[in-house]
């Protein structure tokens, strides 16, 4: 015989049958269970009530498996790094518990977050096809050093840029990304062009300027004038193939962290530049796993100085 759980049913035979002098074990054959089920069944509540008995079941069954270690310090604790746009992962590591946790805590509704706001959520689209002018010249990226292409040695940035949104402002994004600690930067720029885009660089180079070796870019037409970039500042400038936005990989990946807080739709036009530096703080300041769990900007830090 089986020790399986008694339905409310079950208890209403048991009851009749016990009433009417049947032993333990002829219950136990009538109900299909075994006899230390019925024994056991008969001391939940004297004199045995089915309805008592039932209630008696469902209360004791609500108190049964794993407690919880979500108390009200660790889900304050948690939702803030969730709108500090850190991962659950990250918070797992942080706060040494489960990232299965999180997510079921969110899915449950405990934690007074969205799911639908994790920066992660967004679903990668096919990327149209580049219509701007191109041209074919430069140093390959094929001709890049092996330390550059694995990521070994520092100071080797990315740039790239984020548009507005279709047929509402030139102004755009200029992004750049430290391949060995994925330090991330953005800069307004008010349109796409060469002279624009060294305009900001020049700003970039002002702050950061110790820690650039090389860029790697596409063949976009804002980066037409990279000879002035390597004369200025005796750095070397890789062009990727075209149409091959994985090869600047970290770019790609960075400026979709960032259009989490400026979507598509964005006019770049009516964004300020605090608003543009308040993401780039968030994004550098969440805990990377390829570090980890340091900071892309603990790790930038400590190869700068």
């Amino acid at each position: 015989m089986s020790t399986s759980t008694l339905t409310q049913f079950d208890r209403g035979a048991i009851a009749l049958l016990w009433q009417q002098g049947q032993t333990q074990q002829q219950i136990a054959d009538a109900v299909g269970v075994a006899k230390s089920t019925i024994c056991t069944e008969l001391q939940r509540v004297k004199p045995y009530d089915p309805i008592l008995a039932q209630q008696d079941a469902d209360q004791k069954r609500q108190h049964c498996g794993r407690k919880t270690i979500l108390n009200a310090s660790l889900k304050q604790l948690i939702e803030n790094h969730l709108r500090l746009t850190w991962s659950p992962e990250a918070i797992a590591a942080k706060f040494k518990v489960a990232p299965a946790s999180i997510y079921n805590w969110l899915h449950q509704g405990q934690l007074d977050f969205d799911c639908q706001d994790l920066p992660d959520r967004n679903r990668r689209r096919q990327r149209s096809q580049e219509t701007r002018g191109q041209y074919q010249t430069g140093t390959s990226i094929e001709q890049r050093p092996a330390a550059i292409n694995q990521r070994q040695a520092f100071g080797h940035w990315e740039v790239d840029t984020v548009l507005s949104s279709r047929g509402q402002s030139k102004t755009c994004l200029v992004t750049f990304v430290e391949r060995h600690s994925r330090f991330f930067w953005a800069m307004k720029a008010p349109n796409r062009t060469a002279q624009s885009l060294n305009q900001v660089f020049a700003s970039f180079m002002h702050q950061f300027g110790s820690t650039v070796q090389s860029i790697t870019v596409d063949h976009g037409k804002e980066f037409a004038q990279y000879q002035d970039l390597e004369r200025d500042y005796g750095l070397t400038t890789y062009f990727c193939h075209p149409y091959s936005p994985w090869e600047r990989g970290s770019n790609e990946y960075f400026n979709r962290k960032l259009r989490w807080f400026f979507p598509k739709q964005t006019n770049f036009n009516q964004v300020t530049a605090e608003q543009v530096l308040e993401a780039v703080e968030l994004i550098n300041n969440r805990p990377l796993k390829l570090h980890h769990y340091r900071t892309a900007i603990e790790v930038f830090r400590a190869c700068s100085d």
